[in-house]
């Protein structure tokens, strides 16, 4: 093993390790969840930690480098993508203590119905899945009113009446029971679930001719 070879095996993870970091960091700008913060991190020192290690093990120096870095980088990239698929099961959904529903203006103090949507990089809490459903039906009216801005919508997430689990709105089943909309992971049979990817259609059409 040569000179360049440790000098290149070192480089390479300290490269990993701090790309790790960075990692770490747009976990929190995204909201993830504290516990994958903290995976993150534990996977980072623990690279720190055995690579140190192999300087008290300098005939096995080589050997434990590559392992580390090998195990390293699995596991950041095997976090990454998890986290980045799964956002219904990795994203922090908590209002902040001032937000208000868009739509009734009521402050909302239980997360066990809210819903969110992003507008460019601020994110809106509604009370409950109806109150969501009921903007994207009268979306013109909720615009002027101010009550919401104008842009792309992005990150459509409701919370399920039945498993009480976050889904993305293009995976929820949402259905009316009497004058209210309700999210469902596996609805009623004798309910009519609503045509989300019409409705969502019609609102992508609205807020694109609004930034035309």
């Amino acid at each position: 093993m040569g000179h360049w070879d440790v000098m290149l095996l070192i480089t390479t993870s300290r490269v990993l390790e701090f790309a790790g970091i960075l990692l770490l960091i747009v976990f929190v700008f995204n909201k993830v969840k504290t516990k994958y913060i903290f995976i993150n991190a534990g996977i980072v020192l623990s690279s720190i930690m055995i690579s140190l290690s192999g300087f008290l093990f300098k005939e096995y120096f080589y050997y434990i480098a590559v392992g580390d870095f090998l195990l390293t980088l699995v596991l950041l990239l095997g976090l990454t993508v998890y986290v980045f698929t799964h956002p219904e099961k990795t994203k922090e959904f908590v209002p902040p203590e001032d937000s208000r529903c868009p739509v009734c203006n009521v402050l909302i103090t239980n997360d066990e119905q809210i819903c969110t949507l992003r507008v460019g990089n601020y994110t809106y809490f509604f009370d409950s899945c109806d109150h969501l459903i009921k903007l994207f039906k009268d979306l013109d009216f909720f615009i002027e009113k101010g009550s919401i801005l104008k842009g792309k919508f992005k990150d459509i997430y409701v919370k399920t009446k039945d498993t009480d689990r976050w889904k993305k709105l293009e995976n929820a089943k949402i259905v009316l029971e009497g004058d209210t909309y309700y999210a469902y992971e596996n609805p009623p049979a004798d309910k009519e679930l609503l045509n989300t990817k019409e409705l969502m259609d019609k609102v992508n059409q609205l807020t694109d001719s609004d930034r035309a």
